[in-house]
């Protein structure tokens, strides 16, 4: 396994410059006092997509079912994922950690996995602008809470379009999975971020395919997922038409949007894929060329997985903020106080 942050080559600049400002905010934790929590908090949301229900059915629009072209040549499949973890807070400040990786699966199926990080920061509202310039002029809060939140994700998003920014510039004539949607806030710098990626890949001749584990998309009231049309798995459902008068004028589709089924019995997911693909092709060559699980691809379940922060790894980062003379504080929880002679682990 190959650690990213021991590199030194040109191209992965971007994570001296994370490791750089990682270093600069925890000069000054040494001495605080924080909270800090029992359980992980590794929710991220993908907010830029539109909450919005159809209220029609399949059938009253122009919606056109695909199946995967039958595909001999197989491609190197690139899978990339990112997460965060909040480790601890208090009214200077939150400390966050972020973590990436990027799974390849060769055409000889052999396996790569290289770690991105885990980079930690101490966020406050005098720095966060300084180091999420890209939300500069977005990011707004009302409260401590949102302020905590914003800030992770806001990390978390920068790490993750940087890795996606990355892998298609190097990648040359491969499928390159995302987790998510390619979707964007007009509003963000990640609306020209990610038309640059895009650009950037289909120049590289990449076929880039962003899966979504779950949709709040939903027609005549049942969520993306659970719709079925009269026929067998695999299938590819082209949505986009359907979709575009009903998203917000806020948020920009940088793709087409599908509803994909692909393996018997499995969930359907939502996939974007850019318009200057062809669904059959594009589809038939992930199916060759990555393992599903679910009609999920492999390559990105492993990404996730190991862009996760387990408990072991929160064990380990709250020992060096100790190290740092940082005196952490676990806040007690009322249900624990009122309930655990009685419900004991059952909680």
């Amino acid at each position: 396994m190959e650690h990213l942050l021991h590199q030194t080559e040109d191209d992965v600049e971007f994570l001296k410059a994370f490791s750089e400002s990682s270093l600069e905010t925890l000069s000054s934790l040494r001495g605080l006092r924080m909270y800090t929590g029992s359980r992980e908090d590794l929710a991220r949301d993908y907010l830029d997509e539109v909450y919005i229900s159809l209220n029609s059915t399949l059938d009253e629009y122009f919606v056109e079912v695909y199946e995967p072209r039958q595909i001999q040549e197989r491609k190197k499949t690139i899978a990339l994922d990112a997460s965060s973890i909040r480790l601890a807070e208090s009214s200077k400040g939150v400390v966050i950690s972020v973590k990436g990786a990027i799974v390849t699966r060769d055409v000889d199926n052999s396996l790569s996995i290289k770690i991105l990080g885990p980079f930690i920061f101490h966020i406050n509202k005098t720095n966060i602008r300084k180091i999420i310039k890209e939300y500069s002029g977005i990011l707004q809060y009302s409260s401590k809470y949102e302020f905590y939140i914003n800030a992770q994700k806001g990390l978390t998003e920068l790490l993750e379009k940087k890795m996606q920014e990355y892998v298609v510039k190097k990648a040359r004539d491969s499928i390159v999975l995302f987790d998510g949607c390619l979707a964007a806030n007009n509003f963000t710098h990640y609306k020209s971020l990610m038309e640059k990626i895009l650009k950037v890949s289909i120049e590289n001749r990449n076929m880039v395919i962003a899966f979504s584990k779950t949709s709040f998309l939903q027609i005549s009231g049942a969520y993306l997922q659970t719709i079925y049309v009269e026929r067998e798995s695999p299938y590819i459902i082209d949505l986009t038409n359907a979709l575009r008068r009903y998203y917000d004028h806020q948020v920009k589709i940088l793709g087409r949007v599908c509803l994909a089924r692909l393996g018997i019995g499995s969930p359907g997911y939502r996939v974007d894929i850019p318009n200057e693909h062809d669904i059959p092709t594009l589809f038939g060559v992930l199916l060759k060329s990555d393992p599903l699980i679910y009609g999920y691809p492999e390559t990105l379940i492993l990404a996730h997985d190991y862009s996760t922060f387990t408990k072991l790894d929160m064990i380990s980062l709250q020992t060096m903020l100790r190290k740092m003379d940082v005196e952490l504080l676990y806040p007690e929880y009322v249900r624990d106080i009122l309930f655990q002679p009685i419900d004991g682990e059952n909680r």
